[in-house]
C-alpha cells in the first residue's frame, strides 16, 4: 500500500495504525464519492479502518487499476546517479596530481539508457510483498549486484523533459521483462502460474563516456573512461612508454608524460629521463645515460667512459672496476687450455708460428681472445681479435719476470710465421 501510493505521488498520513488517503476527485468515485478512505496498517487500527487492504478488496483493485493506467505509469530515475557533466569531474580529476601541469575533462557525454522494472504483487509465507524484475536496455537481466550498485531500487519520478522511448524498444523490453520474470517464478515453483505486473517503470540510468587530458607543457596525453555513471571511479594512467600504471605524472626533460616515480635524474647531465634510460655506473654507482657509457669487454657491465684505462697486461682498454695490480680480470683469470682447443687452434691456423707452444692457458672477452705460451725459458702472450684473428697485442717475458716486453710490429713476424 505505501509503495502504490508512493508511486502514484498519492499523500496519506499515519495514526494508531491506520493510513488516511485524501483521494482527488476522479478516484473518489470508486470509492462511493469518499473524499478519505481509512486502511488499517495493523490489527490495533483494524476497528477504525473501513476499507481492507486485501489486494482483490476494493481498494488493491482500485490501486492496481490506477497503476495499469497508461503503462508504462512511471518514467522514474535513481536517486543518487549524477545527472551533469560536473556531478562527475570533481570525482575524477581530484584524483591525479600532474607535477607541473594539470588535468582536465577533454570531453564527456552523459547518455541516457532505458531500463525496465516489471513490479510484481507476491506473497511470501502468506505474506503480502512486492518482487520486482529489472530488464537492461538491451533486453539483459539485471543482476542483484548491478541493481544495488546503480541504486535501481532508490528511485526519483521525472516529472519533466523526460527522455523518450520508442515503442518498438519498449515493446522488446516489456517482452524481455516477461520472460525474465517467467523464469523467475518457475525457478521458485514450477507449479507458479505467470501473472502480470502491477507497475512498468521505465528507469532512466546514466552512461558516461569521454576522457581525460593530461598536459605538462607542450606534451599532453589521454585517457579514456566510459561506464555507468554511477558507478565511474578513476582509473590509474597507463604510460605508453614505461607501462607503469599511476594518478601522479610527471614529464621528462624532453616532454616525456610518465609515471612520476618512473622519472629519475640522470647524475652526470642532470637531466631528467625515464629510470629505463639510465645504467648503473659499474665503477662509480651512478645512474647515468647509456650514452656517456660503455660496456666493459670483461665484465659486461656499463661504466662511464671516463672510467676506463688500459689493462697493464693484455692493454685492452677495460673499466676499472675490472683492475689491479695484476692486470685486468680476464688476464688474472687465464685457465689452463689443451693444444687442440678449437679457440687455440683458430688462433695456430691463422698464425702458424704459434704452433711451435704445445702448453697453452686461455682467456676471452667480448672482443679478444688472450692466450698465454709457456716453455722451460720463455713466456708469450697474444691477444687476438675475435673476430678478424688479427693480433692486437704480442708480448714475451721470461719464465720467471714480472711483467711483459711488447713486441713491435716489425718484430712480430719473427713469432707468428
Amino acid at each position: 500500500m505505501r509503495w502504490g501510493l508512493a508511486q502514484l505521488q498519492i499523500g496519506f498520513s499515519e495514526a494508531h495504525g491506520v493510513a488516511c488517503v485524501q483521494l482527488s476527485e476522479e478516484d473518489r468515485t470508486a470509492f462511493d464519492g469518499q473524499a478519505e478512505i481509512r486502511l488499517p496498517l495493523d490489527s490495533s487500527g483494524s476497528q477504525e479502518a473501513r476499507e481492507s487492504l486485501d489486494w482483490d478488496g476494493r481498494f488493491g483493485l482500485w490501486l492496481r487499476e490506477r497503476l495499469r493506467a497508461g503503462e508504462p505509469t512511471l518514467h522514474v530515475r535513481p536517486r543518487e546517479q549524477p545527472v551533469a557533466v560536473r556531478d562527475l569531474s570533481d570525482r575524477l580529476l581530484s584524483a591525479y596530481r600532474v607535477d607541473g601541469g594539470q588535468v582536465h575533462l577533454a570531453g564527456c557525454q552523459l547518455t541516457d539508457y532505458s531500463f525496465l522494472r516489471l513490479s510484481f504483487a507476491a506473497a511470501d509465507n502468506g505474506r503480502p510483498n512486492l518482487r520486482h524484475v529489472f530488464v537492461a536496455h538491451d533486453g539483459s537481466s539485471v543482476s542483484n549486484h548491478l541493481v544495488e550498485n546503480l541504486c535501481l531500487d532508490q528511485l526519483d519520478r521525472i516529472e519533466n523533459q523526460r527522455p523518450r522511448i520508442d515503442a518498438a524498444t519498449l515493446t522488446t523490453l516489456i517482452a524481455a521483462g516477461h520472460h525474465a520474470a517467467a523464469k523467475t517464478s518457475t525457478l521458485r515453483n514450477p507449479a507458479a502460474t505467470v501473472v502480470e505486473p502491477v507497475l512498468l517503470s521505465v528507469i532512466w540510468v546514466k552512461h558516461a563516456s569521454g576522457q581525460l587530458q593530461f598536459t605538462i607543457g607542450d606534451s599532453s596525453c589521454v585517457l579514456p573512461f566510459s561506464g555507468w555513471a554511477k558507478l565511474i571511479q578513476a582509473q590509474p594512467f597507463v604510460a605508453e612508454q614505461s607501462g607503469a600504471s599511476t594518478f601522479h605524472l610527471a614529464a621528462t626533460d624532453d616532454g616525456r608524460i610518465d609515471a612520476y616515480h618512473e622519472i629519475a635524474t640522470c647524475d652526470r647531465s642532470g637531466r631528467r629521463v625515464l629510470r629505463e634510460d639510465l645504467v648503473i655506473c659499474s665503477v662509480t654507482g651512478k645512474n647515468v645515460l647509456a650514452e656517456f657509457t660503455r660496456i666493459c669487454p670483461v665484465s659486461g657491465r656499463p661504466a662511464l667512459d671516463t672510467e676506463f684505462t688500459s689493462c697493464s697486461v693484455c692493454r685492452q682498454p677495460v673499466s676499472k672496476a675490472v683492475l689491479d695490480a695484476a692486470g685486468c680480470g680476464a688476464c688474472r683469470g687465464l685457465v689452463r687450455v689443451k693444444k687442440d682447443d678449437p679457440r687455440i687452434v683458430w688462433i695456430c691456423g691463422e698464425h702458424p708460428g704459434l704452433d711451435r707452444w704445445s702448453t697453452w692457458r686461455l682467456a676471452e672477452t667480448q672482443h679478444v681472445y688472450i692466450a698465454q705460451a709457456s716453455s722451460w725459458l720463455k713466456r708469450l702472450l697474444v691477444v687476438v681479435d675475435k673476430e678478424t684473428l688479427a693480433v692486437r697485442h704480442l708480448a714475451t717475458a721470461g719464465r720467471l719476470a714480472a711483467g711483459w716486453t711488447h713486441v713491435a710490429e716489425a718484430a712480430q713476424a719473427e713469432l707468428l710465421v
